[in-house]
């Protein structure tokens, strides 16, 4: 005689997976766990896979790079690109950054949240995330501007008045478009100012 034994569906949840802090990413890139060939930063404990960039994309990139150096010079001013930086439970590593100098500061450490000016994100298909998850990040650390140079919509977004708290966010955001120009302001003083149509393919 058989017996119906009734099936139990699994959950719908992910099943728990493990978070690491900032000291355990540092740990696992001094072993050699990391490696810089892997390319992936770590976002909300989480280590995230960085997408090799299509033509456009890096195309936009040199650009932002070649266009912002100029005005960030040191000593009083240190820039990256692609390079890491140090967030309360993140690493990142923005395409571009500028904080403040002199380079000596970072010797041991990156730049974290005090030092930081400016973020800038180049987007083409990780616009959501950017707008989203990267957004929220940058603006709980209160970086006081964060710049995604929207490849696939042909302009410079602008966020500035970064606010914290439970939902971290931007409060202003200015869109630069093709024929205009964009200043570039760091407490109050302006560095300089881009075409925009120099940093859009």
């Amino acid at each position: 005689m058989t017996t119906a034994i009734a099936l139990t569906p699994p959950p719908s949840e992910e099943p728990p997976s493990r978070l690491f802090s900032v000291a355990d990413y540092h740990r696992m890139i001094a072993t050699g766990i990391l490696r810089e060939e892997d390319r992936c930063e770590l976002i909300r404990g989480r280590i995230v896979t960085i997408m090799p960039p299509n033509p456009p994309h890096s195309s936009v990139s040199r650009r932002v790079a070649r266009n912002l150096m100029p005005l960030f010079s040191p000593p009083e001013w240190v820039f990256g690109s692609n390079d890491p930086i140090t967030l309360s439970d993140s690493q990142p590593q923005p395409y571009f950054f500028a904080a403040r100098g002199p380079d000596v500061r970072y010797a041991d450490l990156h730049p974290g949240p005090k030092d930081l000016v400016l973020v800038v994100e180049v987007s083409d298909s990780s616009l959501g995330y950017d707008r989203g998850t990267k957004q929220e990040l940058y603006a709980e650390a209160k970086v006081p501007q964060y710049w995604i140079v929207n490849v696939s919509e042909n302009r410079v977004e602008v966020y500035t008045d970064p606010r914290g708290g439970k939902a971290p966010a931007y409060k202003t955001r200015t869109d630069y478009g093709p024929s205009d120009s964009l200043p570039v302001v760091v407490a109050g003083k302006q560095l300089g100012v881009i075409a925009v149509k120099e940093l859009l393919p």
